[in-house]
């Protein structure tokens, strides 16, 4: 999938949205009295304001806490209306088949999504049941083929739902990409990675990844647009933050800038 850029290509990304069918009930597993799916349009109605400005929105995962063809088709009516393209890949709450059955129109499920000279990778790091990530020998001959099959000038970043490093916090490091280091001995050999971003820690992350090289690859994980979770804490623990998005600005020498948002009360 391609799409014309300008000079910087603008983009968001959100993150676990843990929506139900119906935009009344509050998230299961919190404290505080949190609707997910109100939480999620209050986002996306802040996000159309800067539309002009941004070329399409990437969603890593937990699309749905209650997971079932009724939640993906209300998150799907949630994101109608969105001026822009949604890309979205699964997370450990999701059922791809899912996803792939009742998100439609401009919500789409790529592995590939190109800006001019700026490429998008997304990996699905679901595996049915578990809590944590996985990609298998299939996926990694995938993003090798991806990787090898770009242009000599072009550059590109990789979206998954876990975290391929270590993030500080025991419990949830358990949960993140189980297969490490073969993810990092194939996107080590491209030169064209500039970073890595994930979901599924409900926080921000600033972390990179060094090579055998010496060559640093930043690595940032996106808060949800729900709930957050403390970060370096040892135990699951709940932060008093608002639902966040990233911005991110991909530039025309390869470089980029990033950074987190958080709503603020109206």
């Amino acid at each position: 999938m391609t799409t014309a850029a300008s000079s910087t290509v603008r983009l968001w990304q959100i993150s676990d949205s843990h929506c139900y069918p119906d935009d009344s009930t509050a998230l299961e597993w919190s404290k505080e009295t949190v609707y997910p799916n109100q939480s999620l349009r209050a986002v996306l109605d802040h996000l159309q304001t800067t539309a002009a400005d941004h070329a399409a929105l990437f969603i890593t995962g937990d699309l749905a806490q209650e997971e079932t063809a009724q939640t993906y088709q209300r998150t799907n009516e949630l994101l109608a209306d969105f001026p822009r393209p949604v890309y979205v890949l699964p997370g450990n709450h999701d059922i791809p088949e899912l996803m792939q059955a009742n998100l439609s129109g401009k919500v789409t499920l790529p592995t590939h999504v190109a800006f001019g000279q700026w490429h998008v990778l997304l990996l699905d790091t679901h595996s049915p049941g578990k809590p944590d990530g996985h990609l298998d020998e299939a996926q990694f001959t995938q993003l090798e083929q991806q990787l090898r099959a770009l242009p000599e000038q072009a550059f590109a970043i990789i979206l998954m739902h876990h975290h391929p490093i270590d993030i500080g916090s025991e419990w949830m490091d358990r949960m993140g990409l189980q297969q490490k280091q073969r993810f990092w001995e194939i996107v080590s050999a491209f030169n064209s990675v500039k970073a890595v971003f994930n979901g599924h820690i409900h926080q921000a992350f600033n972390g990179e990844y060094r090579t055998a090289s010496g060559r640093v690859i930043p690595v940032f994980g996106t808060p949800a647009t729900c709930i957050q979770l403390k970060p370096t804490h040892p135990v699951f623990a709940f932060d008093h933050l608002r639902p966040a998005w990233r911005e991110i600005a991909l530039h025309p020498d390869g470089t980029l800038e990033t950074e987190v948002h958080y709503l603020t009360l109206s």
